[in-house]
């Protein structure tokens, strides 16, 4: 099934990034936020009664196993998933993982863009070209995101430059090295991870990105998980079969570089 379109498609391998509107419904985020609320005040006693309690910034680093909150990793979020990564690709692991609630973080400064933090998730395992542990970065928002609210920053294009570096080196590279590498030159071309509650984004897992001021007054709720593959990717596959993801890595390896049109020099 074909939940994304060809435009969709196509700003994936372009930009590194795209977006699934109505991934779940607004009543399924809705029972996910009282989880999440619930783990909090369990774990760091963050009460939703009690602004006096909320912190500019918190992560719930657990994945939240109640049946509820896994049923919000819908079929139609799956699908889009498989369309990525390809048919019968994807391990299948239907999870939430890491929580990053942005209550206000930076809303007494000056908006500024980050120069510091950018990153690319998986520091629990080596990076390699074809590696199958991350597969696809998916961004869940279980509130509103509009522009101000703390949408996760996105360098658009980042990707290829990542796939370019991780081409060179067969025996992998550490989350560090991995780092001090690309950004030796500035990324850039910025967009803010918006959308309506509900949706989700499907990013890729070599895109660079950052956690952003929130000057809305509002809590954004959003999550991070990887969507990993069974086996590691293929890039000389018999007939040519290759996955969306695939094919964005392998035009990243013969393009010429992508320069970005607004430049940020950046650092983790």
């Amino acid at each position: 099934m074909s939940v994304l379109s060809a435009a969709d498609v196509d700003q994936f391998v372009e930009l590194g990034w795209c977006r699934l509107p109505g991934a779940c419904t607004e009543a399924q985020a809705a029972v996910v936020r009282d989880a999440v609320w619930e783990r909090m005040a369990m774990r760091a006693g963050i009460r939703r009664e009690d602004p006096s309690t909320w912190p500019e910034f918190y992560n719930l680093e657990e994945h939240l196993r109640q049946p509820e909150v896994v049923a919000s990793f819908t079929d139609r979020l799956a699908a889009g998933i498989e369309q990525l990564e390809g048919p019968g690709r994807w391990a299948g692991f239907r999870q939430w993982g890491l929580w990053p609630i942005n209550f206000r973080l930076g809303a007494g400064q000056p908006y500024a863009v980050p120069s510091w933090g950018w990153h690319i998730d998986g520091n629990w395992f080596t990076h390699t070209l074809d590696c199958p542990r991350q597969g696809l970065l998916v961004i869940g928002l279980f509130s509103d995101v509009e522009p101000g609210c703390g949408g996760t920053l996105l360098a658009q294009g980042s990707h290829q430059r990542t796939a370019r570096i991780l081409a060179t080196r067969a025996g992998g590279m550490t989350h560090q090295e991995l780092f001090q590498e690309v950004l030796q030159e500035p990324i850039g071309d910025l967009v803010e991870a918006t959308g309506a509650t509900g949706d989700a984004l499907l990013v890729h897992p070599f895109l660079f990105h950052t956690r952003n001021m929130n000057h809305s007054g509002r809590i954004r709720f959003m999550s991070n998980t990887e969507a990993s593959l069974k086996e590691p990717m293929c890039f000389e596959r018999p007939g040519g079969d290759y996955s969306v993801l695939e094919t964005s890595i392998k035009r990243a390896l013969v393009a010429s570089p992508r320069r970005p049109v607004v430049p940020l020099q950046a650092c983790w």
